[in-house]
């Protein structure tokens, strides 16, 4: 299909490196920040520094992805780009709360739904399977918030808000683009949960070193499945996404 074959163009080895390596050098000062004692003033105040400077890198490296990969024409001043990115990400984040409430209370939802299902059908729809499929459905309603307000943050962290609204709207109209970025997510999210899951070897060596070899390869697998849907929503940008496209 000619937007998803664009979209693979698009895709540049060093981009991918540089996204792969940034977002490895944030988690693992996540990691670190996480270690820092707050037991003194002084701890207290660096671990808040150090805050603000991941804050400060994050927002700073995503900025820079988005317009190497939109290659904007014009773009916001640097601190109204990261407070609109901020905006963005706060959203993001509350919306997210009524999705957890429903992920803390599944297992209430199973058995009551396990228990209204006939009797002839309970071998099929067991309380874990009803766990599972509501794992699924969960995660499917987090990816639907992620692909409408991930355009939005395209626009905001790499050129002007001011006329973009078309464009964002029309993207969202766009059923190749919400095919990418659900068929990536699920993707993402069966491949990570089979494999962080599944331990070979019985020997503690052997079991640590599948360790970081699965999360080496769930690590790169999610970052390139990132980049395929952040380079569709490029696409879709730069084409308008208005009007329906070729395949």
């Amino acid at each position: 299909m000619s937007a998803w074959r664009e979209a693979l163009r698009t895709m540049r080895m060093q981009l991918i490196i540089s996204v792969w390596v940034g977002t490895l050098v944030l988690v693992l000062l996540g990691v670190l920040w996480l270690q820092i004692p707050d037991s003194h003033v002084w701890e207290f105040a660096f671990s808040i520094l150090f805050a603000c400077g991941l804050l400060a890198s994050f927002f700073w490296g995503f900025s820079w992805v988005f317009k190497k990969m939109l290659k904007p024409a014009e773009e916001e001043r640097g601190w109204l780009r990261w407070i609109l990115l901020a905006v963005v990400i706060v959203a993001w984040w509350l919306l997210q709360m009524p999705i957890d409430r429903l992920l803390e209370h599944r297992g209430l939802y199973a058995g009551y739904w396990t228990s209204r299902l006939p009797h002839w059908l309970r071998w099929l729809r067991t309380y874990e399977h009803m766990v599972v499929l509501q794992n699924w459905i969960y995660f499917s309603l987090r990816l639907i918030l992620t692909g409408l307000l991930l355009p939005i943050a395209v626009v905001v962290g790499a050129s002007r808000v001011r006329g973009s609204a078309g464009r964002i709207f029309g993207l969202w109209s766009q059923w190749w683009y919400w095919a990418a970025a659900l068929v990536c997510g699920w993707v993402a999210f069966a491949v990570s949960g089979k494999l962080m899951n599944w331990t070979p070897g019985r020997s503690l060596t052997s079991e640590i070193l599948s360790l970081f070899v699965r999360l080496g390869f769930v690590f790169t697998l999610d970052v390139l499945l990132a980049c395929f849907v952040l380079a569709v929503i490029v696409v879709g940008l730069r084409r308008g996404a208005f009007s329906p496209i070729s395949e």
